[in-house]
C-alpha cells in the first residue's frame, strides 16, 4: 500500500512541475518577409513572466537587429542579417511592423511583452509597379546579361556607362575591376571619332590616362551633327578645347536639313552642360517641342515607327536636363515613357519593335539598359536633379 501511495504522489508532483514549467515557458514569434512575400526568418523567442528585457533587447541578444533611435520612436534598418533592398542608398524600400498580421499601431519600443504574439518585419516600398519593375529589369540584366557586354574581351560603351554610375552611386558591390580593360580596348584606334568617344568612355571609367585620347580629340573636326554630338559629349567629358568646344555648339545650335527622334536625344544629352550657353536656349527648347510631337502609346516614333531605340536615346536626353519622361507632357494616353519602354522587354533584354520576336543585343538591348539606368538614378536623388549619363 505503502508503494502504491508513494507512486501516486510522484505522479502528482511530476504533473504539477511539468504544469509549472509549462507556465513558466512563454515566447513571441519574429518573422522577416521580403518584398516578394517570401519568408526570410522565422524564429521563436523564449521569455519568462518575470522578464524585464526591452523586447528591442531580446530581438537583438537572440537574433540581432539594427534600428536607429529618433524622437519620434526606433525605426528599424534591418534584421539578423536581412536589409531591405538598397538598404544604405536610398529609402525606396523598408521594413513595415506588423504585429499579428496587423499594421502596428505602436512603435516596437512601447510594445508590452505577450505571449504568443507575432511580430513580423515586412519589406515594402514607397515606389508604383512601374517603378518596382524599373530596379528589377535593371537587375534582371545584370544577371542574365551583362557578362555578355563587359568582360575580358569586349565591352559596349552604353552599358559600361551605365554600370560605372551604379557603382559610382553605391547601387552595388564594385563590378569593374582595377585591372580588368577589355582586349578589344587595348586593340582599338583613335581613327574615327565614335571609336575615341568609347575609350573616352572606358579610361574614365577605369581611371586611365587619357592622355593619348585627349590628343586624339583635339585633332577631329566634325562634318556632320551626330559627330558633332558624339564629339562633344567626349570632349565635355575630357575638358577639352572651349574653342573646339564652341565650334561643336555651333553646329548643333543650327537649324539642321533633316530631324528624327534620335537626334533630338542626342542634342540634349551633348548641350546638357552648356544649358547656361545663350546660343543652347532656343535649340534645347526646340528639341524639346520636336519630342512631343512624335509621342506615341508604344514609344517615341522615329522614321515611321515607334521603336526602343530611340525612346531610349529620348529619355537620355531628357533626364540630362532634369526633365522627368513618366509626366503627363510626356504620356500618351497615359502611357508615359518610361512604360511604354517596359513593354520592349523579353527576358530581360529588349526588342528594336514591339512586333518583334526577338530581342535585339546588338543596339536597343544596351540602349535601353543605359536609359533605366539613368532614369533611375534621376529618379532616386533627392529633388530630382538633371542627370547625365556620360557625366563620370
Amino acid at each position: 500500500m505503502k508503494k502504491i501511495w508513494f507512486a501516486v504522489l510522484v505522479l502528482l508532483v511530476s504533473v504539477g512541475l511539468a504544469g509549472c514549467q509549462e507556465a513558466d515557458t512563454l515566447s513571441f514569434e519574429v518573422e522577416v518577409i521580403d518584398l516578394n512575400g517570401e519568408v526570410l526568418l522565422n524564429q521563436s523567442i523564449d521569455f519568462t513572466e518575470e522578464a524585464t528585457m526591452p523586447i528591442i533587447d531580446m530581438i537583438d541578444q537572440e537574433i540581432g537587429i539594427d534600428y536607429t533611435s529618433y524622437d519620434i520612436g526606433l525605426f528599424v534598418n534591418g534584421v539578423a542579417d536581412y536589409y531591405p533592398t538598397e538598404y544604405g542608398v536610398t529609402y525606396n524600400y523598408y521594413y513595415s511592423f506588423l504585429i499579428n498580421d496587423e499594421i502596428a499601431t505602436v512603435g516596437i519600443d512601447q510594445l508590452e511583452l505577450e505571449d504568443g504574439m507575432k511580430l513580423t518585419f515586412k519589406e515594402v516600398t514607397t515606389l508604383d509597379v512601374t517603378d518596382q519593375k524599373v530596379d528589377q529589369l535593371i537587375q534582371s540584366f545584370i544577371d542574365q546579361h551583362l557578362s555578355l557586354y563587359l568582360n575580358d574581351n569586349t565591352f559596349d560603351h552604353y552599358v559600361l556607362a551605365a554600370i560605372n554610375q551604379l557603382d559610382l552611386h553605391g547601387y552595388m558591390g564594385p563590378v569593374l575591376l582595377t585591372d580588368l580593360i577589355p582586349n578589344s580596348y587595348l586593340l582599338m584606334e583613335r581613327e574615327t571619332i565614335a571609336n575615341t568617344f568609347k575609350m573616352t568612355i572606358v579610361e574614365k571609367a577605369y581611371q586611365r590616362n587619357l592622355d593619348d585620347t585627349k590628343t586624339a580629340l583635339s585633332g577631329f573636326v566634325a562634318d556632320n551633327p551626330y559627330d558633332a554630338a558624339t564629339l562633344l559629349n567626349a570632349l565635355t567629358m575630357t575638358d577639352g578645347s572651349s574653342t573646339q568646344i564652341s565650334d561643336l555648339i555651333n553646329i548643333l545650335t543650327s537649324t539642321p536639313s533633316f530631324m528624327d527622334a534620335d537626334y533630338a536625344g542626342m542634342i540634349l544629352l551633348a548641350l546638357a552642360p552648356y544649358i547656361d550657353n545663350q546660343l543652347t536656349t532656343q535649340t534645347i527648347n526646340d528639341m524639346e517641342s520636336f519630342i512631343q510631337t512624335v509621342l506615341t502609346e508604344n514609344g517615341v516614333e522615329s522614321w515611321g515607327n515607334a521603336n526602343s531605340s530611340s525612346t531610349a536615346t529620348v529619355i537620355l536626353g531628357l533626364v540630362a536636363h532634369g526633365i522627368n519622361p513618366r509626366s503627363t507632357t510626356y504620356s500618351t494616353n497615359d502611357v508615359d515613357l518610361i512604360e511604354a519602354l517596359l513593354t520592349y522587354e523579353l527576358d530581360g533584354a529588349y526588342k528594336w519593335l514591339l512586333a518583334d520576336e526577338q530581342a535585339d543585343m546588338a543596339f536597343s538591348t544596351p540602349q535601353v539598359f543605359s536609359a533605366l539606368v539613368a532614369y533611375k538614378i534621376y529618379r532616386d536623388v533627392y529633388g530630382n536633379p538633371a542627370f547625365n549619363l556620360f557625366d563620370f
